[in-house]
């Protein structure tokens, strides 16, 4: 188990420093997934105390995103996609990484607010969910997760998703609907 999970963290953080290419899925789908998501987990666990604190949960995770996007590095491939939409690349850099570790740091507070004790083995198994969930979109949708966690990740996808489109418009382009090129 630590083997595998030594090497997922490498992989994690190695894919940090590294050209990914920039996808509707991680720009515009996985957002709104998460907000219907944080709605439902909401509705199940609604109290004014849970409204108050996904409040303050959001204005984090917001200047969290703004923040993991600060130093995004843009490439372009000069390649264009089946749809004719430019191939656009980003390389994520150390504020996405330091803004990873204070999101995953909010949630084992919460975890701990909300009665899990704080073992090695608890500490492992939930460093190993959110580098899965990071790596893979199977494990981001299939994984259950508390309203805190959705939350946090509606606000920081949608603030780093947010700046990507809003500050280059190349990225804009690479999750366009294709149609509209076409017409």
């Amino acid at each position: 188990m630590i083997i595998f999970l030594a090497l997922l963290i490498w992989r994690f953080i190695k894919g940090t420093f590294e050209y990914e290419r920039v996808t509707r899925l991680k720009l515009v789908l996985i957002p709104f997934y998460s907000i219907f998501m944080m709605v439902a987990s909401l509705k199940r666990d609604f109290s004014l105390q849970t409204l108050a604190l996904a409040g303050a949960l959001l204005a984090v995770g917001l200047a969290v995103g703004v923040y993991q996007a600060k130093q995004v590095q843009v490439h372009v491939t000069g390649k264009v996609d089946q749809y004719q939409r430019p191939i656009v690349e980003v390389k994520r850099n150390w504020p996405y990484l330091l803004g990873w570790i204070v999101i995953f740091a909010l949630q084992l507070a919460f975890e701990i607010y909300f009665g899990m004790e704080l073992t090695g083995h608890e500490f492992s198994q939930a460093l190993l969910r959110e580098i899965l969930r990071d790596l893979s979109v199977l494990a981001f949708c299939g994984a259950p997760n508390a309203w805190f966690v959705w939350v946090l990740n509606v606000a920081t996808s949608w603030a780093y998703a947010a700046c990507l489109l809003f500050f280059h418009p190349q990225c804009q382009a690479a999750v366009r609907h294709w149609h509209s090129h076409n017409k």
